[in-house]
């Protein structure tokens, strides 16, 4: 590992706002929505899902847990593969596995052929999310990176917003018993078309510094400012340059960057946790405490996806203003209450809603400063380590509160706010051993 002097780092932070960033965040930031879109449609039409394959509610939940071990394995394969050969081999052959498992979902005959096909689909997802999203830190300049990724991470909830609504029209017109194979085989056919904007995304300058490939880095980035008749006058700054191996990067961030580790595991883990545990238990759980149908239920997801959306925007659009500390401390704080009213038999849709407009916008300040505080060099492989960590606890959330919650549903809440206050010590501790990233340069968090 050594260090080198360049300005290519620098003159991508001074760049303009350009058609180019739009066109880049779009075609990788499609991610999240297609994420969205695979886990809600899974909640949304769970129940006549069940019904159709004869599975109890153990199995039921167990199908979100299948997502999430594929996710987990994907995370770390493609996450070192993605650090090892680089951010655009790997765009198209996550998508394409992700888009084959979910469509092969819609032809499940029994539980074991639906688990299999939801990890793959899983490992496709997984790999996406470390790849893309450290090709999109690498990218977007610095005074801008918290916002884009805060609206790219909110474009969650479009994703669930449309999974709602497209198994509500389905549940309606179809039987439930044809309806949900109809779910699974819109999403996977609608992930292709994603394939052929990914074609025209150039490959991580800061990724090819990285790993010593100086004049094709240079290249990209004159390509950029060739575009826009600019070249900034900037000062050179040191970039580190990686030849080791996995088990080198490994020991780089459990010492080096033990910390930062730590505190992004946790916001991985609270996100995961509270996430994938509610979407379950609504349907598992929460269905027959509040006697919903299965039409009724995305219904409610969608309450819950709009909230998210509007609540993940405004986020994203302070993100840069208050920064990452005093928003995650807020956030996590007011979602552990209001996760309890729950228990209180409020009416389901609305506080959903609220719930979701809060609680929902987490990811959207916890996830940027996860992703941001690692050097370019290993920052996807460090991503697809503490995805494998929120994405364990994540898969074994749901079967946990589904299990407790049939003691008395009540339980399930409890652990709901237990997983919130995770989130809220991260962010508390961060406060005193890290630092506010807003507007920091990368290089700078080496």
């Amino acid at each position: 590992m050594r260090e080198v002097e360049t300005d290519l780092t620098a003159r991508l932070d001074t760049l303009p706002w350009t058609h180019f960033h739009t066109k880049f965040v779009l075609a990788l930031g499609i991610t999240w929505v297609l994420d969205a879109f695979e886990v809600v449609i899974v909640s949304a039409v769970l129940k006549p899902m069940a019904k159709s394959l004869g599975l109890t509610p153990s199995q039921s939940s167990l199908l979100t847990s299948a997502f999430l071990f594929g996710a987990i394995f994907g995370s770390l394969l493609f996450g070192y593969l993605a650090d090892r050969f680089g951010r655009k081999s790997l765009f198209l052959i996550t998508l394409l596995l992700y888009s084959g498992g979910t469509f092969l979902t819609g032809l499940s005959w029994n539980f074991e052929s639906a688990f299999f096909f939801r990890f793959i689909s899983g490992a496709g997802l997984g790999g996406e999310f470390a790849a893309i999203q450290s090709a999109i830190d690498e990218f977007i300049p610095a005074r801008h990176r918290g916002k884009v990724d805060g609206t790219i991470t909110a474009l969650w909830n479009l994703g669930s917003t449309l999974a709602s609504i497209s198994a509500f029209l389905l549940l309606k017109s179809l039987e439930e018993s044809t309806a949900w194979r109809v779910a699974y085989l819109f999403g996977g056919a609608l992930a292709i078309l994603v394939v052929f904007i990914r074609l025209y995304v150039p490959e991580s300058p800061r990724w090819l510094l990285s790993r010593g490939k100086f004049e094709k880095a240079e290249r990209i980035v004159k390509s950029i400012e060739e575009k826009i008749n600019t070249k900034p006058d900037v000062k050179p700054r040191n970039v580190i340059v990686f030849e080791g191996n996995i088990l080198d990067a490994t020991k780089i961030i459990l010492k080096r960057y033990r910390w930062r580790f730590l505190f992004s595991a946790m916001m991985s883990f609270t996100i995961l946790t509270t996430y994938y545990g509610m979407i379950t238990l609504l349907p598992v759980i929460l269905s027959e405490v509040y006697n919903l149908s299965s039409s009724e239920i995305p219904k409610v997801l969608l309450f819950g996806s709009v909230g998210g959306l509007i609540g993940g925007l405004i986020v994203a659009s302070f993100v840069d203003k208050v920064g990452r500390i005093p928003l995650g401390l807020t956030i996590s704080a007011l979602s552990a209450i209001l996760s309890l009213g729950f228990a209180f038999g409020f009416k389901l849709e609305l506080w959903f809603f609220i719930y979701a407009l809060i609680a929902f916008s987490f990811a959207s300040v916890g996830y940027v400063i996860a992703t941001e505080i690692y050097p370019s060099f290993l920052r996807a492989y460090a991503i697809g380590l503490l995805s494998i960590i929120g994405r364990v606890s994540g898969a074994l959330a749901p079967p946990f509160m589904v299990q407790v919650s049939t003691i008395d549903y009540r339980f399930g809440i409890f652990t709901l706010c237990a997983f919130w206050l995770v989130g809220f010590i991260a962010f508390l501790v961060w406060s005193l051993k890290g630092k506010e990233t807003k507007g920091v340069p990368l290089e700078e968090m080496q």
